[in-house]
């Protein structure tokens, strides 16, 4: 039997960090999470911010008044195996993002946080959570002595692991699971060229990014030679090729690795796009937004007024 105190304090230190890392993310945000360690326990509430204030008729209605979310007969034998893990879909209530998991050390927890207004994707933020809930399972599976406190940090700085892992959902989705666009580089060096500066101007222009089957598909404008492939980590080399794209329809095309030209017109059906407008700019999938990002990191902002940014 975990002790309760062991329980308090694992939840405590991943919904700081979790609370911290959306805050910064997001803007302000609070965080909940509803909870039963074992199948025969109550359920518990943490929710020290009063997130869920206002929400008491449908989760005493999803939680005390129906058994559907108990009757999960073919769970039992399935989290037997030790780190198995059964994610739960957002609740889809008002004004709240909410993702979960059902495993061994957990029998069954749902987190949740704000919707903001200006959020570009929800996904990002439905990632964070079901990883705090991976974190929660993952902590309550070692004995206290062996606990480290670390869930919290991991949990604070986990920004870009929630874009990357929910732009390869979606790939895969659209792609099948073997595909070799590797996303952490590329987010990386969407970062890189956004605090990059060119003859003293930040960058402005489209770079898209698609998996190499669809590369020879383009309609090119320019096209470099193989040889002469410019590398997507030089970074300044890129400001100076968004030079020739900026302010057209025109975007530079990369396979995640190299430069492989200048395109105009119509994209394969899968593409990641990054749209560099100065100091700040937005990462979008197949013209659907997914975040912002401004002074190296991103958020989760659809707002394109950054008060913080000044003119070239």
């Amino acid at each position: 039997m975990v002790d309760s105190h062991f329980i308090c304090k694992c939840i405590n230190d991943s919904a700081e960090g979790l609370r911290d890392g959306l805050s910064h993310y997001s803007g302000a945000s609070r965080v909940a999470v509803i909870y039963k360690i074992h199948a025969q326990d109550e359920p518990s509430i943490f929710d020290p911010q009063h997130l869920l204030r206002g929400h008491e008729p449908i989760l005493k209605e999803l939680y005390l008044d129906r058994n559907e979310w108990l009757q999960k007969t073919a769970i039992s034998e399935y989290m037997k195996g030790f780190g198995h893990f059964l994610p739960e879909k957002n609740l889809q209530l008002a004004g709240l993002v909410s993702c979960g998991s059902r495993s061994r050390q957990v029998y069954y927890q749902m987190w949740f946080s704000e919707h903001h207004p200006d959020l570009c994707a929800i996904g990002p933020t439905e990632r964070w959570l079901e990883h705090a809930a991976w974190r929660l399972s993952h902590d309550l599976a070692n004995r206290p002595e062996l606990y480290t406190g670390i869930s919290g940090s991991f949990l604070r700085e986990y920004a870009t692991h929630a874009v990357r892992d929910y732009i390869v959902d979606q790939m895969n989705l659209h792609l099948g699971w073997d595909t070799p666009l590797r996303i952490f580089p590329i987010l990386d060096a969407v970062l890189g060229i956004s605090k990059t500066r060119e003859e003293h101007a930040w960058p402005r222009g489209r770079l898209v990014f698609v998996e190499p089957g669809s590369i020879e598909s383009l309609p090119y404008v320019i096209r470099f030679p193989s040889s002469e492939l410019p590398i997507l980590h030089n970074f300044k080399h890129v400001c100076k090729l968004l030079q020739a794209v900026g302010h057209s329809s025109r975007v530079l095309v990369s396979n995640g690795k190299y430069i492989i030209g200048i395109a105009e017109g119509a994209m394969p059906s899968f593409f990641l796009a990054s749209d560099f407008f100065g100091q700040y700019g937005y990462i979008s999938i197949n013209e659907e937004p997914v975040c912002s990002f401004s002074d190296g990191s991103f958020r989760s902002t659809g707002n394109e007024e950054i008060s913080h940014i000044q003119p070239d």
